[in-house]
């Protein structure tokens, strides 16, 4: 468009005044494409304006100021007011209906030329300012991490989705707040973080990262790990403010500690078989001259004590030596479904007998907890020895609680889900992340890292990690065998659905329309240009309602009229539409609502269960 030529509605009461002042906008080189004299004309006729120049006072109910409104609400075109009135009361109500110009009658020819050009120039620059804004909430709104802008204050401007769904905090809720008390950052001892990452931002006009040992404590409770950085917002002024960023860390900090576990428990598995396969051939000499040498005394002679001494702490000294050799050798397994509530089941009154009467024991296997593939004694093995050791932690009595569900997948993890099966108690621990590492304590000793290598061995997780009510709450992650049955869904039937025949050169386009299309009950055809479509409609069985593609389609939809006389044509264009087009760009629910228009007198669709 010509910077210098915009098309003009003029809204004048006056005959004369508005021929007026169509001839001068004429004279300067602006179409005039209607003149209108009440309120109610001017917001009808100004969809294909580029500006208006409105008069405050009208005739009929509403006045220019009411109709200005209505009209930036609905086309966000500018507006100049004209008037013959300059008192404070008008100019105060003008203001409401933010108006790009004010104009004081009689008008003159340089005053009305300066006017349009300033309001339209002031126009470019407000929809340039929306359009980057919308960029900027686009960007914050589609990036992962979690972005909390303040103020100089350090008062919360605004936050992304992200930065919601961690801290918990709505946006309207969280403006104006300060933000440590919407970012709540804590010490991993519990203790409150002494210093603000956007304060020290702003002091020291650098970025400030976020301590490894802080974690964040939404506004729910639910306490997680986060990594990342505040950075001052400068213009030339100075600083204005700063912006805080972060994500979620906790699933990879928990997967780090499960590989540095297992590779902490390979290199000492590797250590003890070495070490139990030396030990092994010490202790059978031990054994064996021990044996000989009680064969040469007699039986009440005074060494055959010392003997006897000796044969049994080879004996004991054997049995830590086997243990020592199956926690450095793998588990055979022998993998079947597995069902864990099933598990649970069979193993009650085992539990119960462990438990004793001592410690209150629940028991609440979720009904929908999906099958894994695991070797039954195993897993067996492994929660009888994370019991074992609940139950070792509370010898005055306490809690148990073991429960199954389903669960995500870990960070990482290429399985989709995973069943858990879960041990809470109420004994106190004072370093849970070390719990899986062996210790020379006997059997016990042994226990959990054998229950680690278990779970590991099945290419599943477990973690041990303080309770929120207190306490240590064990759980182990197995893959599942396969995802939950879904229940039939309701379709509808393609031979009543209506036929559409969609001609897109993008294949994404047409695979994202196509999903889209079919889960809404319609049949959607799909064809790279006009040849396609016309071999597709011959292909197709039944007839086709509606052909959906670029205009000009001329000739193609010609020939599909003729064939399928009931079809109807939506056409796509870059200009503003007619009845039977649609405007690029637009979306896909914004298509499909175009489309129900053009079928609308089609009977409702019958629905089929598939």
């Amino acid at each position: 468009m010509d910077p210098a030529m915009y098309k003009i509605l003029v809204v004048e009461d006056e005959g004369l005044i508005a021929h007026d002042i169509a001839d001068r906008l004429a004279a300067l080189g602006h179409k005039v494409i209607a003149t209108a004299a009440t309120a109610e004309e001017a917001i009808e006729r100004a969809s294909g304006a580029d500006l208006v120049l409105m008069d405050i006072r009208l005739d009929g109910r509403a006045d220019g100021i009411e109709a200005a409104a209505e009209i930036r609400a609905r086309y966000h075109l500018p507006v100049i007011f004209l008037t013959a009135h300059a008192d404070r009361s008008t100019l105060e109500r003008a203001k409401t209906a933010a108006p790009f110009g004010y104009i004081v009658k009689p008008l003159s020819h340089n005053s009305l030329n300066t006017s349009i050009e300033m309001a339209m120039h002031k126009y470019r620059l407000e929809r340039q300012l929306e359009e980057r804004e919308a960029w900027m909430r686009t960007v914050l709104g589609s990036v992962a991490d979690a972005v909390v802008v303040a103020d100089a204050s350090g008062r919360v401007v605004m936050l992304n989705l992200a930065a919601e769904v961690l801290t918990g905090w709505p946006h309207a809720e969280a403006q104006g707040q300060p933000v440590s008390k919407v970012v709540a950052l804590a010490k991993e001892n519990g203790a409150v973080a002494g210093e603000d990452p956007v304060a020290l931002a702003m002091l020291r006009d650098a970025v400030v990262p976020l301590a490894r040992s802080w974690r964040l404590v939404s506004r729910s409770g639910r306490e997680m790990s986060v990594e990342g950085a505040a950075a001052p917002v400068k213009t030339n002024t100075g600083i204005i403010g700063a912006a805080l960023s972060f994500r979620d860390v906790s699933a990879r900090r928990w997967e780090e500690q499960q590989i540095r576990q297992s590779q902490k428990l390979e290199a000492l598995g590797r250590l003890a078989a070495g070490v139990s396969t030396d030990y092994s051939n010490l202790l059978g000499i031990v054994r064996n001259r021990a044996d000989q040498l009680l064969r040469h005394f007699g039986e009440y002679s005074p060494a055959r004590k010392l003997i006897e001494e000796i044969e049994q702490a080879a004996v004991a000294a054997d049995q830590i030596n086997r243990r020592l050799a199956a926690f450095g050798s793998r588990q055979v397994c022998q993998p079947e479904p597995v069902s864990l509530n099933a598990l649970l089941r069979r193993s009650t009154k085992l539990i119960e007998s462990l438990a004793g009467t001592q410690i209150e024991l629940s028991i609440r296997p979720d009904p929908a907890t999906m099958r894994v593939r695991a070797d039954t004694s195993q897993i067996e093995q492994a929660l009888l020895g994370l019991i074992l050791h609940a139950c070792s932690r509370m010898a005055l009595g306490g809690k148990l609680l073991i429960e199954t569900r389903n669960a995500g997948a870990p960070a990482g993890s290429q399985i989709a889900a995973y069943a858990m099966l879960a041990v809470t108690y109420t004994g106190e621990e004072d370093e849970p992340e070390r719990l899986f590492e062996p210790c020379p304590a006997g059997e016990e000793g042994m226990a959990l890292a054998m229950v680690h290598a278990i779970v590991t061995e099945h290419g599943g997780y477990i973690s041990a990690q303080r309770a929120g009510s207190g306490g240590c709450r064990f759980e182990i992650l197995l893959p599942a065998e396969t995802a939950a049955a879904l229940p039939a869904a309701r379709v509808f039937s393609r031979r009543e659905a209506p036929a559409i025949l969609l001609i897109e050169s993008r294949d994404a386009v047409r695979a994202e329309l196509h999903n889209f299309f079919e889960a809404n009950g319609y049949n959607l055809l799909e064809a790279a240009d006009t040849s396609e479509a016309l071999a597709v409609s011959k292909m197709h069985e039944g007839s086709i309602d509606l052909l959906i593609g670029e205009a000009p389609l001329g000739a193609a939809a010609a020939e599909l009229v003729r064939e399928h006389s009931a079809l109807k044509v939506l056409e796509i264009v870059d200009e503003a539409p007619r009845a039977n087009q649609i405007r690029r760009p637009f979306t896909q629910a914004a298509l499909l609502e175009k489309v129900e228009a053009l079928l609308q007198d089609r009977a409702k669709l019958a629905p089929a269960t598939a």
